[in-house]
């Protein structure tokens, strides 16, 4: 079952962003031309996206349909999305050990931007872990 990577039509868009609700992930400014959708047999399994903010470049919205999870979809989504940026990414997660083999570290120096998605999450999307700041030099 071969994994396709692709820009989403307004269709799957709309899949992605009900996805993003059911998930409780960031669903602020959502634009179809940020995200990259993982696909298998035609069938939307994942997404990702890089939103670009006036101070860097985020990592965010990531997110794998329950029963395709750990299939190394959402790695293959992270590869292209690092691919495809042009400049060091930033990123706010729970999860920094799926992170550290891409090359992120945590880090405490970031952009404003990051600092508010800090605080959105922080206040917005509460879970039991802490959430932290990880960048990506490029």
């Amino acid at each position: 079952m071969l994994l396709e990577l692709k820009s989403p039509s307004e269709k799957e868009f709309i899949q992605i962003c009900d996805f993003i609700h059911e998930f409780e992930l960031d669903n602020r400014g959502l634009k179809r031309e940020e995200f990259t959708a993982a696909f298998r047999d035609n069938k939307l399994v994942g997404f990702g996206r890089l939103r670009e903010h006036s101070d860097c470049i985020e990592l965010c919205s990531l997110g794998v349909v329950t029963n395709h999870r750990r299939q190394g979809i959402g790695t293959a989504i992270v590869k292209e999305l690092i691919k495809k940026s042009s400049s060091s990414i930033h990123l706010v997660c729970i999860i920094p050990d799926f992170f550290t083999p891409f090359g992120f570290h945590i880090t405490e120096a970031y952009p404003p931007a990051i600092r508010d998605k800090l605080n959105y999450c922080t206040q917005e999307l509460i879970v039991p872990e802490s959430y932290l700041a990880m960048h990506l030099p490029k």
